[in-house]
């Protein structure tokens, strides 16, 4: 009985700890971006998100359906195009992780003082947390790398610092452009010449985008032929954000 009890107890930490250290995780990117004076765009942890449906409309709670972002997603924006604004991104790619890893330190030097298992769940899951999403490796978080790996591909250079900085400018792009806008070539080739399909389809979606509104059915049709080649591949989410 004992031992069903302390099993009870550990399911009910993690559950609780989980959604707390996820919560301090996504608000560390949050307040790094609103310190620099972006906007919230999202918070999500678990089911439970708030958000703007545009980057001019006020704050709504809601539920978020897309199962992939229950593990927690903290979006801020910019209010205007600027060339610093990559830098502030830079920034906020590395707050969630270190906010992580001092919350764990906090929890794992009150676990000195007061022996609470909760407490060494807490030390012991934040800096697992912060950690796995700190050090640079191949594992994704959802749809991209982790929060690490990402600000190591922007500063180290080459094809995965231009990935990287086309998507950061993608997003950019969407906020300030109007619908008639052409994607610039320094969003779409970076892209296009990835070996990350995903990466791969936002590229062909920008060719897409730009032959319609030149008029050119022909480069229409090519750029829907490549998508559909390599859309198992892609993230149902993205498919989504990418309408034809």
């Amino acid at each position: 009985m004992e031992v069903i009890m302390l099993v009870g107890r550990v399911i009910i930490y993690w559950i609780i700890g989980f959604f707390l250290l996820s919560l301090a995780h996504e608000l560390g990117h949050v307040v790094c971006g609103l310190i620099h004076g972006w906007k919230l765009s999202m918070l999500v942890v678990g089911p439970f998100k708030i958000y703007r449906e545009t980057p001019d409309s006020k704050i709504k709670i809601g539920i978020e359906k897309n199962v992939m972002l229950w593990g927690g997603v903290g979006g801020t924006f910019p209010k205007e195009n600027d060339d610093n604004n990559i830098k502030v991104w830079g920034k906020i790619l590395l707050a969630g992780p270190i906010v992580s890893i001092v919350v764990g330190t906090i929890a794992g030097a009150l676990c000195v003082f007061h022996h609470s298992l909760f407490l060494l769940m807490i030390c012991a899951m934040s800096f697992g947390m912060g950690l796995i999403c700190l050090i640079p490796s191949k594992m994704k978080t959802g749809i991209t790398y982790t929060d690490g790996t990402r600000y190591k591909r922007l500063k180290s250079g080459g094809n995965e610092a231009l990935e990287e900085e086309a998507l950061f400018m993608l997003v950019e792009f969407s906020l300030f452009a109007k619908e008639e806008d052409l994607y610039p070539e320094k969003i779409i080739n970076p892209l296009v010449n990835s070996k990350e399909p995903e990466f791969k389809y936002y590229g062909y979606y920008c060719l897409y985008h730009n032959a319609k509104i030149n008029g050119d059915d022909e480069e229409k049709e090519k750029q829907c032929i490549n998508m559909e080649q390599i859309k198992d591949k892609v993230p149902k989410i993205i498919i989504e954000d990418c309408k034809l």
